[in-house]
């Protein structure tokens, strides 16, 4: 049981780093791994130290020398090794084996355009470049595309395949979309599907994208463009995934050679995927996504993602047209990588009514209470063990958090109820992460649910539904105005309100149908926001831990675990003499006192 979270350590922070969150454009090469990268001009040292965990040398060719000895002395003082530089006067006759080179970046600001233009670049470019091997650049500036054309033009015309040309943004900083420029099918997808939000600026930047890919205008916009050229390829498609992705694909008897994809890198850290839509020749809408780690130590969640969405493809315990379907699972160059077929909806938060009976966030509760019926086992997990898992959790919190003794002894009483119960604890499926993010609305208001790399094929039951309920009453009350999260918690699951009265009744309906006793309701209650704060440490350094909305939330529950709207939860009680209560009142710092 909670194997997944059992198997985490929950380290402060482990989810901020970020080196390998540089040069995502990486994942667009035919292959991760190479024998040699050759470097014509200069990249800034974080990009190197990428491109030298991925190959076993990396050379910077420049005319530039004092860049190079300044690159030189960054990499001595960051102990990267694997790079060399070598100045150079005459970009010919390098002394470099002929057919040595994997990759060739072609990289630079102000001399850029001098040596796409350079006819001797390509002659040792031909020279240098592996039957298998690939270039790599970008440009912005218009004299730099001019440039580009002549360079791929001269480049087709030694034999190498037809380029592939990618509008990128942002249009500064490093790369965190990449899609086909003449694509506008595919760019009509990426605004609608990947670059949208709730801000005026995303909504509006997605309306004036979609505009433009409707209109064929976008690739006019877009000034920052992104070049790949190989000498071969597995597929005779300009637009096609990596030849690594392809390769692995049809191992598992997947033909990708005729799809088409693009790129969204957008998370910041090492913990975030690289996401690969797929499209068909013709299609609209993506068929199939593919996940890849971006570093070997994330590789568990996909592992995880993957193990889950085939059980639960296996057990239908939901319809299948509410999670996505996996594909495909595999390794290339020590990095996880998932594919699934995409399923198509808009996010939860442009298509709910954020009111108590929005039908979306009823229909979300359904899935989660027929999730957990479907999948309940009583006979999985005696009493004794789910006490012993939640105490391994507890420890970890009390290392990670400051708790007041008081706190912590209660926290640690209400999992020794568990343990005082009937010998039986029932069991359910769990998604781990049912936030309003990873939900999806389909055109007939049906919820779908994504992201399953926190799930539980033998988790809590309970934790899905409180997690759910919490962040679309949060979402509630930030419409309303209310921004403050621990406010907004108070209101809706420690006063009398609406969302209360939901939860009160799901409840209800939950444990009768998981054959839960009321009684294992407020222990679940407590250690459903302890594991939250755990997931939340991962996103959090160490001097802002005591800051962290989970565990100051567990705080407030534990103050007012007497409160009158708690009880009637727990007891699953009407909620009859709230109201005639003196109302909660919320002190400055953001404690509720009663």
């Amino acid at each position: 049981m909670l194997e997944n979270s059992l198997s985490t350590q929950f380290v402060p922070g482990a989810d901020l780093t970020r080196g390998l969150a540089r040069a995502p454009w990486r994942f667009l090469l035919p292959a991760l791994t190479l024998d040699k990268i050759v470097c014509f001009g200069v990249l800034p040292t974080p990009t190197l130290s990428v491109l030298a965990a991925m190959a076993k040398e990396t050379v910077v060719i420049s005319t530039n020398q004092s860049q190079l000895e300044t690159t030189q002395r960054e990499l001595e003082a960051q102990k990267i090794g694997g790079v060399r530089t070598m100045p150079i006067t005459k970009w010919r006759q390098l002394p470099l084996a002929d057919n040595s080179v994997g990759l060739a970046v072609i990289a630079g600001k102000k001399d850029l355009v001098l040596l796409l233009r350079s006819t001797s670049l390509v002659v040792e470019i031909k020279r240098l470049l592996k039957d298998d091997g690939a270039i790599y650049f970008e440009v912005k500036r218009r004299s730099e595309r001019i440039a580009a054309r002549t360079l791929m033009q001269r480049l087709v015309n030694a034999g190498f395949a037809a380029p592939r040309v990618l509008w990128v943004t942002p249009f500064n900083g490093e790369l965190r979309t990449a899609f086909p420029l003449h694509d506008d099918r595919m760019s009509r997808y990426l605004f609608t599907n990947v670059l949208f939000g709730q801000s005026l600026k995303m909504r509006t930047m997605s309306r004036a994208g979609t505009v433009l890919s409707k209109t064929g205008l976008l690739r006019h916009f877009v000034p920052r463009r992104a070049i790949l050229m190989q000498r071969t390829s597995l597929s005779h498609e300009t637009q096609a995934p990596p030849d690594y992705m392809v390769a692995l694909a049809k191992t598992a008897g997947l033909d990708l050679n005729r799809m088409r994809c693009g790129l969204s890198a957008r998370g910041k850290f090492n913990a975030s995927k690289n996401i690969f839509y797929l499209f068909d020749r013709r299609g609209e809408n993506a068929q199939a996504v593919v996940k890849v780690a971006r570093a070997a130590e994330f590789n568990r969640r996909l592992e995880n993602e993957y193990r889950v969405l085939v059980t639960l493809h296996e057990k239908r315990f939901v319809e299948p047209s509410t999670y996505p379907e996996p594909l495909f699972f595999d390794y290339h160059a020590d990095l996880a990588l998932l594919g699934q077929l995409a399923v198509h909806g808009q996010p939860f938060r442009s298509r709910t009514r954020a009111t108590i009976d929005c039908p979306v966030a009823n229909d979300a509760v359904d899935w989660i209470v027929k999730l957990g019926i479907a999948s309940a086992n009583a006979a999985a997990a005696t009493a004794a063990t789910v006490e012993a898992a939640l105490m391994k959790l507890y420890r970890r919190f009390v290392e990670i958090y400051s708790l007041a003794n008081a706190e912590a002894e209660f926290l640690a009483e209400q999992i020794g109820v568990i343990g005082r119960g009937a010998p039986n604890f029932p069991l359910v499926f769990q998604h781990g992460d049912p936030g309003l993010l990873n939900m999806l609305v389909s055109a007939e208001d049906r919820v779908i649910v994504i992201d399953w790399e926190a799930g539980e094929p033998e988790g809590l039951p309970l934790w899905d539904l409180f997690y759910f309920l919490r962040t679309y009453g949060s979402w509630m009350s930030r419409v309303q105005g209310h921004k403050d999260p621990l406010k907004n918690f108070a209101q809706n699951f420690l006063e009398p309100s609406p969302l209360h009265e939901l939860l009160r009744k799901t409840l209800d309906r939950y444990c009768s149908g998981v054959g839960l006793r009321p009684e294992l309701i407020a222990p679940l209650f407590y250690t459903c926001w302890m594991h939250r704060a755990l997931k939340e440490s991962t996103r959090l350094q160490k001097e802002a831990l005591s800051k962290g909305t989970y565990f100051n939330l567990l705080r407030l529950c534990i103050e007012h675990r007497n409160s009158t709207a708690l009880q009637a939860l727990f007891s699953l009680s009407p909620n009859n003499h709230v109201e005639n209560k003196r109302p909660a009142r919320i002190r400055q710092e953001g404690v509720l006192t009663l």
